[in-house]
């Protein structure tokens, strides 16, 4: 366009035009009008976008009590911020810094001006994590130069690979408050304006997202750059499974040598009296619950599967295919947990502006449903929580009163907490020597029913750019050796706690929600390759009542208490001792009276960057 008039340069190295905004070298600079500022010098360089007022009344700062201030009209907006370009119809350019006599030759403070927009986000000030949608529209009197600008920034952005292109997505009608479709609705016309084309499946009865996701072939699945679930914690669990379960072949999770067939005790077996804590196995004992051998170790490796099927292979630890989350449900706790914030366009502007976090992904083997059943194994995986005892109840209970909505929940905790069930179970876990403190097994008290230890461990919460979840990870690894790295570490040994239980969980992320703000674990992490086993044993109703309390409050203390066992591990197993057995995975049932699981570290990956703290 030189030689035109149309006040618009492109800048090379030894360019300066753009070095009073930013330091880099600028590929574009020209004087637009930005709606409701007025006459800006705009540079567009590899950083973003940048512009200052000109001939503005306060362009040079004001002056009080003889000290110049700077400016605050200067702005700008980041590559990595903006999701959207687009060319406008000729129309008007409110005009806010118009000296007075222009503004009266003018009839007013509005010009036309052939015009384009830039979409992008800010964060909200009230809470960090919370995308607000903005845009900035800039004028021009030549189109050609406003053409020139939004064809040059869209070929900036679509050198970005790993914003999505074409995405599946799955909406359930029935989620939560059964806001599904208009939550979609909501946050669609960001996809268009993204330019990502969506292929929309509207679900009619449950399983049906696990059995699309299952059926579809690697060559089907390779079309997609990620599959987008408008929902709660249970259908992204139902899509998890379906996505996995075909492609994903692993091993059984590890356990004790006693557990499948478990030996009656005689008296020189490892398996702890009731109500005693977990502490280390004995030496003589060791032999009879073993740690992986090298060749287990090696025979284990090689029996992973990770493609599936051997033409048009789809690796599951490739970077590009990833998972996205909509928040539509009852809880949301992993929207909570990835995103920061319960917010739909939040999660939106995730997805379509590419960001990527890895997530831990456990794997459940049910070896008996029922004390009855045949040994029969049935695999799961799960994201955030698999709850037995109390969580399993209140699920089960919640079932009746679906009419009710999300606040079925809360209705069903108090009939659940006022009946005050407790279960005999046994509880094996792998004690790896984690850097996280057992905040019962190593504090004891006279009096070991309700004292709250005041003591409280240094909480490094997960967040963007988290260095815990990053350490000794590789992203561009397509090898299985990553995902259990604690589970063939050197000097595990096998723990075991026995007795009568109002709850057991295992938490794989901080389960944050609007009940509870910290979440069960707060210091719990993405992509460290633990889960958090959470034993709340018999103690008086008053007592457990204390624990619920800690949970809803910030900043609260939920396991500092002498009835809760806390063990960071990468495996557990489970066996319940009584007739029933019914466990929350993702907010569904599942029934199991015996049970293992394993984590594998980072196994997908979502669209998120994590909570912003």
């Amino acid at each position: 366009m030189e030689g035109e008039g149309n006040d618009c340069a492109f800048m090379g190295e030894d360019s300066h035009p753009g070095a009073p905004l930013h330091g880099n070298s600028s590929i574009l600079s020209s004087t637009f009008f930005l709606d409701h500022v007025g006459e800006v010098s705009l540079v567009f360089n590899s950083d973003g976008l940048f512009w200052e007022p000109i001939n503005s009344p306060n362009a040079d700062g004001s002056i009080c009590f003889g000290i110049k201030s700077r400016s605050k009209a200067a702005s700008e907006i980041k590559l990595s911020d903006i999701y959207a370009v687009e060319l406008s119809h000729h129309g008007p350019i409110h005009i806010t810094n118009l000296p007075h006599a222009t503004e009266h030759l003018l009839f007013g403070n509005d010009i036309k001006l052939y015009r384009f927009i830039v979409h992008g986000f800010i964060r909200s000030k009230n809470q960090l994590s919370q995308w607000i949608p903005t845009t900035y529209t800039f004028g021009h009197k030549d189109f050609r130069v406003c053409e020139m600008w939004v064809n040059k920034l869209n070929a900036f952005l679509d050198r970005d690979v790993g914003r999505p292109r074409n995405l599946l997505v799955f909406v359930n009608p029935k989620s939560g408050k059964r806001n599904g479709c208009k939550t979609w609705e909501a946050v669609g016309p960001i996809f268009s304006r993204a330019k990502v084309e969506t292929k929309v499946i509207l679900t009619k009865r449950a399983g049906q997202a696990l059995d699309v996701m299952s059926s579809m072939t690697n060559k089907e699945l390779n079309n997609y750059d990620g599959v987008v679930a408008v929902g709660g914690d249970g259908f992204f669990n139902e899509i998890l499974n379906g996505f996995l379960s075909p492609r994903f072949k692993a091993p059984n999770p590890p356990t004790p040598s006693d557990f499948v067939h478990p030996a009656d005790d005689n008296g020189d077996s490892s398996v702890l009296k009731e109500n005693e804590r977990a502490q280390e196995i004995p030496e003589q004992c060791e032999d009879k619950i073993p740690f992986i051998s090298s060749e287990d170790q090696s025979a284990a490796k090689a029996s992973y599967n990770i493609s599936g099927e051997t033409d048009d292979e789809f690796h599951i630890l490739n970077q590009r295919f990833r998972i996205g989350i909509i928040p539509a449900g009852s809880t949301d706790a992993i929207v909570m947990c990835t995103t920061g914030t319960r917010d739909a366009v939040t999660s939106a502007l995730h997805i379509v502006l590419g960001k990527r976090v890895r997530l831990d992904i456990a794997q459940i083997v049910r070896w008996k449903a029922t004390p009855r059943s045949e040994i029969q194994p049935y695999m799961r995986y799960t994201a955030s929580f698999a709850g037995y005892g109390f969580y399993g109840d209140v699920i089960t209970e919640s079932e009746n009163y679906r009419w009710m909505g999300p606040k079925r929940y809360d209705y069903a905790g108090t009939m659940v907490f006022l009946k005050h069930r407790s279960y005999e179970a046994e509880i094996a876990y792998l004690d790896v020597g984690s850097d996280e403190p057992n905040l019962t097994s190593k504090r004891r008290h006279e009096d070991n029913m309700s004292e709250l230890n005041t003591q409280k461990s240094e909480r490094r919460v997960c967040c963007v750019d988290c260095k815990i979840c990053n350490e000794n990870s590789d992203p561009t690894s397509t090898g299985i050796s990553s995902l259990t790295p604690h589970l063939y570490s050197e000097g595990g040994k096998w723990k075991k706690s026995k007795g009568r239980f109002l709850s057991v969980g295992a938490a794989l992320i901080s389960c944050r929600n609007d009940k509870a703000p910290d979440g069960l674990v707060v210091d719990a992490h993405l992509s460290d390759g633990f889960l958090h086993l959470i034993l709340i044993r018999e103690c008086p109703h008053a007592s457990y009542l204390r624990h619920l309390i800690q949970l809803t409050k910030s900043g609260g203390s939920p396991l500092n208490f002498q009835f809760v066992e806390h063990h960071k591990t990468p495996t557990f197993t489970f066996t319940s001792m009584g007739k029933e057995s019914v466990w929350n995975l993702d907010g569904e049932i599942f029934e199991a009276h015996q049970l293992s699981a394993q984590v594998f570290r980072g196994l997908v990956c979502l669209f998120a960057s994590g909570p912003q703290v």
